[in-house]
């Protein structure tokens, strides 16, 4: 069993270092790509070294879940709408109102089913090796993230901690009784002691390390949000609301789940409100954990860039009131114009089954309609609960809006009538906000490592979080939160095209500081000329200051002459002045995306 990870616990009864967000910043610039690191920071992988994508516990009874489990027929933007709208009907559904929830061991298979099981598998051409994909998207297919469930009161399986087993659809027996008491009492959450379910997420970060090295802690980050989303949606889907809960004790935690010396790191836990109370005395768990956790690889390298990044978002005990957000970050739901329905909606069961990364894109389709792209957009930023955000884990929930710490920036290539070029998505108005007019493909695609797919889809996404905020707010533990905010868009954004019958793909590797630059959160004069022949918008903008001297003529790579609309590139920002230490720029790229029409994988079986 490979333990590098207790190297995050060292000292850490001693004070914690959650306060010092200096380290949060010197991580996330040091892992940052550029066009000179890919070329000189080689890596190959040992294949042979592989860890297994498949967590199992020997000497844990295990329970079988039925396979294909039906579902209901809610819409996939309907079930979106109804997360973000809290508890109220799920529209869409056969009846049209949601039915009583019977929680039994088929209403569990159901949920992991379309959430976290195997989804289809993939033969590597000319030889007999398989491998399988999971209805979870995971950064390189490696899939870091654990899952465990404490059901309580359900029909045909006992109260308990279970581990879910992808590779067999089934359950393994860790610990029996009412360890959703036990989970709610180590989490500080009173209320939740009743909770029908309660499921914890864990990251293994060596699985996304073997490839991915120091960097692979953002990965796993992203992971956890596409996983949380995806378990919310099915769940909602299923009639039972609930919420994320990821500010807590990390130490208690890990040592009341028993992975104290494990190579698993507790990082969110989705807890399941109780419908009614039930007056039962809890029955305390009857022993630890068990069950031996399998090896993964032969061996483990420690990368300790990533490990130091862990250790500084610890919390310690006591975790204390969660931080509250400034009025600025969260608005009253009154204030919201009322959410239009979806135009177009498929089964969220079926899409998500189907649900496909792509890996390059058709650049000879038709265009996306304008419509299809905004509902997309919008659906994707829809509210949703969690601690962090400010709207989930009182007895009562609040009547907010969550706070948001990522923007969407695009990168239009092939959308009905939308110019080519650079917009921003404004989700307080729903609504696109063009930047920037031109032929965007090359600067897309070189911005994502130089992948031709992000030129080639119909749109690229760059994610831009609010480091600074996150970081004031929540220390270092907020850099957690901004990945895991960027992974349930991006699950939405996955779920969505495919529900209106296009494609998707994350892309977690891009040039860091060069989308900075091309976006004009980064002025460096010297590297600014460099993207002068891309177009930059933040190039471009001085061009149109009428307060400058009359520049000679910037030409983009379209050819087009400056554009009027420019001007506003960077009044529209809420950047005064641009930074000029790429360590410390207050918003910075933490995720690309890409949506159009998937071209053929010769790998996947039928």
């Amino acid at each position: 069993m490979t333990r590098f990870l207790s190297r995050a616990w060292v000292d850490l009864e001693g004070g914690g270092v959650n306060g010092e967000t200096e380290r949060l910043f010197a991580y996330h610039h040091v892992t940052k790509h550029s066009h000179d690191s890919v070329r000189t920071n080689g890596h190959f992988l040992d294949w042979h070294n592989q860890p297994n994508s498949f967590r199992s516990y020997e000497g844990a009874p295990l329970i079988a879940l039925p396979t294909e489990p039906d579902f209901p027929k809610t819409g996939t933007f309907a079930t979106i709408a109804a997360l973000a709208e809290g508890a109220g009907t799920v529209k869409g559904s056969r009846s049209g109102d949601r039915e009583e929830v019977q929680l039994d061991v088929t209403w569990l298979s159901r949920l992991l089913w379309h959430s976290m099981a195997i989804s289809a598998w993939k033969k590597v051409p000319r030889t007999d090796y398989r491998y399988s994909l999971r209805v979870n998207p995971s950064s390189g297919n490696l899939h870091p993230t654990e899952t465990y469930l404490a059901p309580l009161g359900f029909t045909g399986v006992d109260d308990g901690l279970y581990h879910y087993r992808a590779d067999r659809h089934a359950l393994e027996l860790r610990s029996r009784g009412e360890w959703t008491e036990q989970i709610a009492r180590i989490l500080a959450l009173p209320w939740a002691a009743e909770s029908p379910l309660i499921v914890g997420l864990t990251s293994i970060f060596w699985r996304e390390a073997w490839k991915y090295r120091d960097r692979a802690y953002r990965y796993c980050c992203h992971d956890l949000g596409h996983a949380m989303m995806s378990l919310l949606l099915a769940a909602r889907a299923l009639g039972l609301p609930g919420g994320v809960v990821a500010h807590f004790s990390d130490l208690r935690l890990t040592h009341g789940l028993g992975l104290a010396k494990s190579d698993e790191a507790p990082m969110a836990f989705l807890v399941f409100p109780p419908q009614s109370p039930s007056g039962r005395l809890p029955a305390p768990p009857q022993r630890e954990p068990t069950g031996v956790p399998n090896e993964l690889s032969a061996e483990e390298i420690p990368y300790e860039l990533l490990l130091g990044m862990h250790r500084s978002t610890i919390l310690l005990d006591p975790v204390g009131p969660l931080p509250r957000l400034l009025p600025t970050n969260v608005s009253t739901a009154n204030e919201q114009p009322r959410l239009p329905d979806p135009t177009r909606d498929t089964p969220l069961g079926s899409t998500v089954r189907r649900r496909r990364s792509a890996l390059d894109f058709d650049a000879r389709t038709p265009p996306m309609e304008r419509d299809e792209v905004e509902q997309l957009l919008d659906f994707a930023t829809r509210d949703w609960p969690a601690d962090w955000r400010g709207n989930f884990g009182g007895e009562t929930t609040p009547d907010t809006e969550g706070a948001d710490f990522v923007t969407l920036f695009l990168y239009f290539h092939r959308v009905r009538d939308c110019e080519p070029g650079v917009y921003r998505w404004d989700k307080s108005n729903r609504r696109l906000e063009q930047l920037h007019r031109g032929n965007v493909e090359r600067v897309a695609a070189y911005l994502s490592l130089e992948q031709p797919l992000a030129g080639n889809a119909c749109f690229t996404v760059s994610m831009i979080a609010d480091l600074a905020e996150a970081a004031r707010v929540f220390g270092n533990r907020g850099y957690r939160y901004v990945h895991f905010e960027a992974g349930a868009i991006g699950q939405r954004l996955y779920v969505g095209a495919e529900g209106l019958g296009w494609s998707a793909t994350g892309i977690g590797a891009f040039y860091d500081d060069d989308v900075h630059r091309y976006l004009g959160f980064l002025e460096e004069a010297a590297e600014q000329a460099a993207l002068v022949m891309l177009g930059s918008p933040s190039s471009r903008a001085p061009a149109q200051d009428g307060d400058r001297r009359e520049p000679a003529p910037v030409i983009s790579e379209s050819g087009e002459e400056n554009r009027p609309g420019l001007r506003q590139f960077r009044e529209n920002e809420e950047e005064a002045a641009p930074h000029e230490d790429p360590c410390t720029i207050p918003r910075q790229v933490i995720y690309h995306f890409a949506v159009g029409r998937a071209i053929p994988d010769p790998r996947l079986e039928a």
